[in-house]
């Protein structure tokens, strides 16, 4: 009898460290884990289908966010693949240890039921002529070796920053990110308008008997 009882004993003397030290585990009845804490808000959530995700309970800024770590360069994390497609193991989308992004490609919401205080760009032109386009070869990156860094082409963000700052964004680290996004609207914007010297030019040439008609 003395058994039972040593073991009863030890159970409930872990139980109240395992209270005292606040570690949580919770199993909820549609079978889906919580880590760190005892409902869905925050912790570690673990889904019944595998699907796993972090949220701080500290930063509700970034709210939910999902992280992978790597010390290879080349490695893929945050793979989606499509199923349902005959190809599988065809990666839709993933990112890879030195944060390149690779996708099928890139869909914005636009929808102008959603848009408001709407403006046109005017002048698009004058903006990007005051953007170069520039080759350059980026500084050695952190697991990168110098093998695998290759010329790009792109803008300097400090540039685009002067005169269109609405396409520049900057990470905690002050590290500028440029929208190229944004760019190809301008780039939309001043073809229309060359479009539009042109087509009055011709006029002008026209009305002097210089072009035919």
């Amino acid at each position: 009898m003395k058994k039972p009882l040593f073991y009863l004993f030890i159970w409930v003397l872990t139980f109240f460290i395992f209270i005292d030290a606040k570690a949580q585990i919770k199993l909820h009845d549609d079978s889906h884990v919580s880590l760190g804490s005892l409902t869905k808000d925050y912790g570690i959530q673990i889904q019944p289908n595998g699907y796993s995700y972090f949220h701080s309970r500290l930063n509700t800024e970034w709210s939910w966010a999902t992280l992978s770590y790597s010390n290879d360069s080349l490695q893929k994390h945050w793979i989606v693949a499509n199923l349902d497609d005959p190809n599988r193991g065809r990666h839709t989308f993933f990112v890879t240890g030195h944060g390149y992004v690779y996708k099928n490609g890139t869909l914005q919401r636009s929808d102008a039921r959603f848009q408001h205080e709407e403006q046109q760009i005017e002048d698009a032109r004058n903006v990007l002529d005051q953007i170069t386009g520039i080759w350059y070869v980026p500084t050695e990156e952190d697991g990168e070796t110098k093998s695998n860094i290759v010329r790009r082409a792109g803008v300097s963000a400090q540039e685009v920053e002067k005169v269109l700052p609405e396409a520049v964004a900057a990470d905690e680290d002050g590290v500028l990110y440029v929208d190229y996004e944004a760019l190809t609207v301008f780039l939309i914007e001043a073809v229309k308008e060359q479009h539009k010297e042109i087509e009055t030019l011709q006029k002008t040439l026209q009305s002097h008997g210089l072009l035919e008609p």
